[in-house]
């Protein structure tokens, strides 16, 4: 699905990422952790276009991307509504969503939580409730790739466990393969997943299982 081969991205003298070589299967479920200013957003950039490798080679086998960064602080910049940024998130734009399409809306914001933000300005609502709607956003054209940066550093902990359930449902139903920065992996694992270590270069790669090893000899993810 995903190759890198002897990715490096540097900025003037400083590498960001070095020689970075991996791969990812179809219905894949990877986290990626690391220390803060590790290089994990870069390597997430470079997967969705932002960023160019400085060297090295990227090969994909689709462009259905989903994709929700991290950064959303958008109070007040954004005279959209809920609606509206949902809508965005069709490959198709049109200015009046099929049946179908509202059907899947719906279904959405109700497992999101919040059908009743559907016609609200986004600046009415909290970083949370921005950070649900974006979700719906990256999530509604059914994406073969799903790629989140910190998915949830606005959700309150409880709708979290409810929002990894959800992944990992779409994962197992649509064989959708997700990858998920985070600096906690307390909620968001099960045994089945992959864990990818970063800092400057791949350090780790591979079971949970074999991460909880890799950590107890001196790793620590911040």
């Amino acid at each position: 699905m995903i190759k890198y081969n002897e990715v490096s991205v540097s900025f003037g003298t400083f590498n960001v990422l070095k020689n970075v070589n991996f791969h990812i299967q179809k219905g894949d479920f990877l986290h990626i952790v690391g220390p803060n200013g590790s290089g994990k957003t870069t390597l997430v950039k470079t997967l969705v276009g932002l960023l160019k490798p400085t060297s090295g080679t990227i090969e994909m086998n689709t462009d259905n991307m989903g994709y929700l960064p991290q950064k959303l602080n958008l109070k007040n910049q954004l005279p959209m509504t809920v609606q509206e940024v949902i809508y965005s998130g069709f490959k198709k734009q049109r200015l009046i969503p099929t049946k179908t399409e509202c059907e899947l809306i719906k279904a959405w914001l109700l497992k999101m939580e919040i059908p009743e933000l559907f016609n609200k300005s986004m600046n009415y609502l909290s970083g949370g409730q921005q950070q649900r709607v974006y979700l719906i956003r990256a999530l509604i054209s059914n994406p073969e790739i799903l790629i989140l940066d910190e998915p949830t550093s606005a959700l309150d902990p409880s709708f979290r466990e409810k929002f990894y359930h959800l992944l990992y449902d779409i994962q197992q139903k649509q064989q959708t393969t997700i990858i998920h920065v985070t600096h906690d992996l307390t909620d968001a694992v099960k045994d089945d997943c992959k864990v990818m270590y970063v800092d400057q270069s791949i350090k780790f790669l591979g079971s949970y299982h074999d991460f909880t090893h890799f950590e107890h000899r001196g790793h620590h993810h911040a």
